[in-house]
């Protein structure tokens, strides 16, 4: 099991994969490998603020100001890491057995059910480019819940949408990657060709060489 930290002395250089077509499974997807703690790459609260960062979830300058609010608050910085962990298993069980064509747990649509209007509170119409578009409260102070709203919003997206039914996990054994499926026949397996698709082409070749 891993352990949670509030920052990270040491965060990790190398960007977040966002290549799953959502919001919400790139963030499920920062844990790759389920059975392998080490894949996790959400351990502490700034990899978290990192991760909301990159995806544009939150922007650049709300990332610094939820640091400052983790430094000045590390316990409750760890409770909202642990919520955000928690989120991120109820979305990959969601996805992981929408794409499998299993039911959907009721306790975990629940969930985000109850994750869904404290998102959406955040939410504010302000003008935009001549016209009116959504746009993420960043001024409610002490909001260290902040990077899962929007998150939040596109699970509830991406489940009542029609993309619904193109999401996929990768077929590979030891990879828990979901991703949308966005192929002509809907027929890609892998979360990537030059990783897992050439190691299970590999795999077979060598099976089919060496025989019954």
């Amino acid at each position: 099991m891993v352990t949670m930290s509030v920052t990270d002395p040491n965060p990790p250089q190398e960007p977040f994969d966002l290549s799953s077509g959502s919001l919400c499974l790139d963030f499920a997807n920062t844990w790759s490998d389920r059975g392998r703690p080490e894949t996790d790459r959400l351990a502490s609260y700034d990899q978290l603020v990192a991760f909301a960062v990159q995806s544009e979830a939150v922007g650049r300058q709300a990332g610094e100001g939820l640091r400052d609010l983790a430094a000045g608050d590390p316990a409750g910085a760890y409770r909202a890491l642990a919520r955000a962990r928690g989120l991120r298993d109820v979305l990959y069980r969601l996805f992981s057995n929408l794409a499998a064509g299993r039911p959907i747990a009721a306790a975990d649509l629940a969930r985000l059910n109850e994750a869904l209007g404290p998102a959406l509170a955040r939410l504010r119409i302000a003008p935009e480019d001549g016209a009116f578009a959504w746009h993420w409260n960043d001024a409610a102070p002490g909001d260290l819940d902040r990077p899962l709203a929007p998150i939040v919003r596109s699970a509830a997206e991406l489940l009542t949408g029609e993309r619904r039914a193109r999401v996929r996990e990768c077929d590979a054994d030891g990879c828990t990657w979901l991703f949308i499926d966005t192929s002509r026949n809907r027929s890609r397996r892998w979360c990537s060709m030059a990783s897992c698709g050439n190691r299970a082409k590999a795999r077979r070749h060598y099976q089919r060489r060496r025989g019954p």
